[in-house]
Formats: structure tokens, C-alpha cells, sequence
């Protein structure tokens, strides 16, 4: 049997405890007692709260873009760029404990920490930016100009934004319901520049 080490045992109950309770009322002596370990045996892995925060927001961001760029390498040729992500966000939300940390971490940051959970979750966005001009490329077979893809690109990181907007402050149905109206804005958008076609297929 595999010893799973202290330090990722710490770091998979703080990202239940900070994704519960936020940053300012999280508590090191509760993450190391959901561990079964002293709170001082917890600082011979992490200097503080704020060392132990960012290591659970770099592993939560790696996951996720690590999905999302599953989520584009997936996608049919004929399915509008981005949308299987999109709906990833909206069905895995109330699911994964590390995407609601990571979403509400990045709306929300602690003060101290702002700089660099920003530069985190700018690297992100750049990297969703990246793989939609890929697919979007590849989709609108040379039909599109080089402004023309970056133009959607950052359409489509308001659409992702409005997403996740919806997902922190209110609930998965009216995510789903801004999805859908956006994704038919861009969808129409696309095929009037590209001359695609009169529909896109999921």
C-alpha cells in the first residue's frame, strides 16, 4: 500500500477547508487536525497559512488548465471552439472542491496574496486564449484573418468570464443560461465573418 506523503495529505484538506471557509476564516490548527497531525508537525511542511494557500492554488490552477486543454485537444473540428470547456466549468462547479477554490480565489483573492494569484490566473486566461486561436484556426479553414482570431479570442474570454462570474455569485442555472446566450452571439458572430456555414455542430 502507498503512503500517500504529509504534505500532499495537508494541502488535499486545505483546499476542502480554504474552498469552505475562504481565506480569512480558515484555520491551520483545523486543516492539520482534518489531517490527524499536530499544527506544529503542519509548519515543518509549510511556513504559514499563505505558503500553504498558494501551493494549493498553483495545484489547482495546473489541474485546470491541464483539463482545459484536454477539453480543446477532445473537441470535433466542426464544434464551435471552446464550448465543451465552458460547459466543463458549469457541470464540474458543484463537484470539484478545487474548482470552486480556484474560481473564488481568483474573484476574490486575499489582499497579501493578490499579485500573485493574479500573474496565476492571467497565465490561465492566456493559455485559454492560446488554444481557442488554435482551434479557431483550424475550424474557420483559412477563412479567418489573423485580427479576426484575436478579436474572438478575447470574446471568448468574456464569454468564459460571465461564466465563471455566474458560477461564484449565483448558481449553475443561470451560468447555463448565460452560456447558452453568449455561445449563440459568438457562434453567429463566427459564421457571419467566416462564411462557415449555416450551423455549427456540437
Amino acid at each position: 500500500m502507498t503512503t500517500i506523503p504529509t504534505a500532499e495529505r495537508i494541502a488535499a484538506a486545505a483546499v476542502t477547508h480554504f474552498s469552505s471557509y475562504g481565506y480569512d476564516a480558515s484555520s491551520l490548527a483545523r486543516i492539520a487536525e482534518a489531517v490527524g497531525i499536530r499544527k506544529a508537525s503542519l509548519y515543518s511542511h509549510f511556513s504559514c497559512k499563505d505558503d500553504l494557500f498558494m501551493r494549493v492554488f498553483a495545484e489547482a490552477l495546473q489541474a485546470e488548465c491541464g483539463l482545459a486543454r484536454d477539453c480543446f485537444a477532445a473537441e470535433p473540428l466542426a464544434a464551435l471552439p471552446g464550448s465543451s470547456y465552458c460547459a466543463s466549468l458549469i457541470e464540474r462547479f458543484e463537484k470539484s472542491e478545487q474548482l470552486r477554490f480556484l474560481l473564488r480565489t481568483g474573484y476574490m483573492p486575499p489582499p497579501a496574496l493578490e499579485p500573485q494569484i493574479s500573474a496565476g490566473h492571467e497565465a490561465y486566461l492566456a493559455q485559454l486564449q492560446g488554444d481557442f486561436a488554435e482551434r479557431l484556426g483550424a475550424w474557420g479553414r483559412g477563412r479567418l484573418m489573423p485580427a479576426d482570431i484575436e478579436l474572438y479570442g478575447e470574446v471568448y474570454l468574456g464569454l468564459v468570464d460571465s461564466v465563471q462570474v455566474k458560477l461564484v455569485y449565483t448558481d449553475a442555472r443561470q451560468a447555463q443560461s448565460r452560456l447558452q446566450a453568449l455561445q449563440q452571439v459568438l457562434q453567429d458572430g463566427l459564421l457571419q465573418r467566416s462564411g462557415h456555414g449555416s450551423a455549427v455542430h456540437e
